[in-house]
């Protein structure tokens, strides 16, 4: 009898790998939360997290003064046999959104929010800057 072990599972042909697609706005990123030690700690993890397959991660900076916003963080989970979902978060608390329509403006907001965001290398440059901002 064959155990079923991890190294057998392997991503067929049809299956793809999870993208990951972040826009941080750039005051997370110099809003100094634990002191400079941890600050530096996070966006060294940011910096190499960006280089692994299937993240991406956008700021969106302080210039991008026009832009659609949102109350608070969204994040859209896009599944291959399922209809989309998004889990928001305002200042009243968290919500799953089904509804289609309002799942629809979600993945609008989202997709503005990426179109104002820095491209992804100019990102990491920026991401860079504060990091060596922090060292001083």
């Amino acid at each position: 009898m064959r155990e079923d072990r991890p190294a057998d599972r392997r991503i067929g042909p049809r299956q793809r790998q999870p993208l990951l697609w972040y826009v941080l706005d750039e005051r997370v990123l110099r809003h100094a939360v634990g002191g400079h030690v941890v600050m530096a700690a996070q966006l060294d993890k940011l910096l190499a997290t960006s280089d692994a397959p299937g993240i991406v991660i956008q700021v969106l900076p302080f210039t991008a003064d026009n832009h659609a916003s949102s109350d608070g963080p969204i994040a859209v989970y896009d599944f291959a046999d399922s209809p989309s979902i998004c889990y928001t978060e305002c200042y009243s608390g968290g919500r799953i959104v089904e509804v289609h329509s309002e799942v629809s403006d979600l993945v609008t907001v989202m997709s503005l929010l990426r179109a104002a965001a820095l491209p992804v290398r100019e990102s990491r440059e920026l991401m860079r800057k504060i990091r060596s901002e922090i060292d001083g």
